[in-house]
């Protein structure tokens, strides 16, 4: 009994160690992360409306905070009830101070104070921004790429839906710009944009949200980096970052780490999932987060297994010895 014990808990240590293998750095641990919420979208998957959701988007159901309406509402300043405008006015306070001091990695308010002292990466920005918009009545998704199949190396953007033009805008917070028709000035949506990367439109111009820092210096430099990433673009299906803040486990995780707090919310479900923008030239990348989901969820149940048998082992070895 003694030896099965021993090789019994030796599966189980190496079922650890390929999943720490597996998740050695960020970049791996996003990456697995990834594997497992992500969906294979079509272009038709993401022309929904705010009005009729797709299933299983995760829509923010509380109401806004307090803290976020109050800001919300000193931007108003009745100028104008468009979303446009409104969405740019978000935009470019929360960039008004940036100055690229690092990742914050905390809860919304604090997140929020600390972009405003000049700290923050492009996720701290879109979770506020997000957050704000809602207390501001503006519609408001989520995308994100990726630079190393789905990794953890990226962007994030965030797209709103304007009810004058009936259609998603995009705006990159972080890096204070929107795309526009380099021809019209209109403003593009995500997809618009990345059409326009790949020559299948017109050409793009990118267009500043406020005074803030640019994130880019140079237009060439901003298109380049997109491009980048042009194969590997994904929209989070869900808006709901309050919901995912205020629930009670990921606030007390938080207290320890953010990246505990994201671990909680996964195995809560509280993460949204992800609809990859597939394409002929994301197949091979798609295949490989595939297969790595196979992978953990074999782990997963060989672990399972493993973990009632050492416990029937154990109980088995307390009988014999008070016996």
């Amino acid at each position: 009994m003694a030896t099965g014990i021993m090789v019994n808990v030796a599966l189980i240590a190496a079922l650890c160690a390929w999943l720490a293998w597996r998740a050695a750095s960020p970049a791996k641990a996003v990456r697995l992360r990834n594997a497992l919420r992500f969906d294979a979208g079509s272009a038709a998957d993401f022309e929904w409306t705010p009005e009729h959701p797709p299933a299983g988007f995760r829509l923010e159901r509380r109401f806004a905070d307090p803290f976020f309406a109050d800001i919300a509402r000193s931007l108003d300043r009745c100028e104008t009830a468009d979303d446009w405008p409104r969405a740019l006015r978000l935009a470019a306070h929360l960039t008004e101070n940036a100055k690229d001091t690092g990742p914050i990695r905390a809860d919304l308010r604090t997140t929020y104070d600390a972009i405003r002292a000049g700290h923050g990466y492009c996720a701290d920005f879109v979770r506020v921004f997000i957050a704000l918009a809602h207390a501001a009545g503006v519609a408001v998704r989520q995308w994100g790429f990726s630079f190393d199949g789905f990794g953890g190396h990226g962007h994030t953007v965030v797209e709103i839906y304007d009810r004058t033009r009936r259609k998603w805008l995009m705006i990159d917070v972080y890096n204070n710009f929107h795309p526009a028709d380099a021809a019209s000035g209109e403003p593009l949506g995500a997809l618009e944009f990345r059409d326009a990367l790949l020559g299948r439109r017109g050409a793009a111009a990118i267009v500043r949200n406020g005074a803030g820092r640019p994130g880019f210096v140079h237009e060439a430099t901003a298109l380049d980096y997109y491009r980048r990433g042009i194969d590997q673009w994904y929209l989070l299906w869900g808006n709901d970052v309050l919901a995912r803040d205020g629930h009670p486990l990921v606030r007390a995780s938080s207290r320890i780490s953010r990246p505990l707090a994201r671990l909680v919310a996964q195995v809560l479900s509280a993460q949204p999932r992800l609809h990859v923008y597939a394409t002929h030239e994301n197949a091979d990348e798609m295949r490989r987060l595939l297969a790595l989901r196979r992978e953990f969820r074999v782990a997963a149940c060989i672990a399972l297994v493993l973990i009632v048998v050492l416990a029937v082992q154990l109980g088995g070895s307390v009988s014999r010895a008070g016996a």
